[in-house]
Order: structure tokens, then C-alpha cells, then sequence
């Protein structure tokens, strides 16, 4: 059985905030290889930057499992376009 989309997120997510190589840490989100939005972690600040580029919005969020259903909802969104 395939991995859950939003278990593959949460880790990526995850991954960034327990990476302490930088204050900040950048992930691109892609469909179909088009990026559709990005995440940004700032550890000095414990927060994550969310940006859709199509509409433009912009969001911050301190909880990982909100910025996560906001990637899989983007990326949903996006898939079921086409």
C-alpha cells in the first residue's frame, strides 16, 4: 500500500524543523513538476512561512499540522485542475 500524500508532507515538515543546520529551511511543493507552493521553517521563531503561488497567499503558522493540511489542500486543489 502506497504512503499516505499527507504522512509523505508531515515528514518533509518535520524534517525541517528537526534539521539544525540553518536558521531557516526552504521546501517547494510540486505537482506534476510545477511548483504550486513552499514552506518556510524559521527556528528562531518556531514558525512556518506558507506561501501559495496561484492565488499569491501568504500565511504563518505555528502548528505543523495546520501548514500541513494547507500543502495538501494546495496540492489537492492543483492536481484536481487538470
Amino acid at each position: 500500500m502506497a504512503t499516505s500524500q499527507l504522512v509523505q508532507i508531515i515528514r518533509r515538515l518535520d524534517a525541517m524543523r528537526n534539521d539544525q543546520t540553518g536558521n531557516r529551511q526552504r521546501r517547494t511543493f510540486e505537482q506534476f513538476g510545477i511548483p504550486v507552493c513552499e514552506v518556510t521553517y524559521i527556528r528562531d521563531r518556531d514558525e512556518f512561512v506558507y506561501v501559495r503561488f496561484r492565488p499569491h497567499e501568504r500565511f504563518r503558522f505555528d502548528d505543523l499540522d495546520l501548514v500541513a493540511i494547507e500543502v495538501f489542500n494546495c496540492l489537492y486543489d492543483f492536481r484536481n485542475t487538470f
